[in-house]
């Protein structure tokens, strides 16, 4: 593909994710962008045998997606990918695109849906629990209060 063939081609879908990197589909590529101004992976959809999403080692929210290609080589498209929801929203084109295409794991789209609603139940969670924390604080403080002024 030519830079000329760049400006002329738009994205079916796009996941951005970090400071400067984006997963880009296009229909008949996908393309991956760096940080770096001039490292980007371009690979054509037909020499994707199977996308492989892992857990990152340090951080298990930051995700893995590798691509097994027809010539038994596997490579790594993008590290620390944080937009599960974008992701999950690319895959039904990916695979329309692409229909025998091998997901690994197999359900990725529900297990990609099943983190990001396990992911927003800790967050309600937790802002429960401060909440839950400063009221009972502050309800404290009224009682020191009352007992304060009742007996002197």
């Amino acid at each position: 593909m030519t830079d000329n063939n760049d400006t002329q081609k738009h994205p079916i879908s796009t996941v951005r994710f970090g400071m400067g990197k984006e997963i880009r589909l296009y229909t008949d590529e996908l393309a991956v962008t760096g940080q770096e101004e001039n490292q980007e992976i371009r690979v054509e959809l037909e020499a994707i045998k199977r996308l492989t999403l892992v857990p990152g080692d340090p951080n298990p929210a930051k995700l893995v997606l590798m691509a097994d290609l027809d010539d038994d080589t596997t490579i790594i498209l993008a590290e620390g990918m944080s937009n599960a929801r974008d992701f999950r929203a690319m895959l039904p084109h990916l695979i329309e695109l692409c229909p025998d295409l091998q997901l690994d794991p197999p359900d990725m789209g529900e297990q990609l849906r099943q983190a990001l609603n396990s992911r927003r139940a800790w967050t309600l969670t937790c802002y429960g629990a401060i909440a839950l924390i400063c009221i009972s604080l502050y309800l404290l403080y009224l009682i020191v209060v009352f007992i304060g002024v009742h007996h002197p």
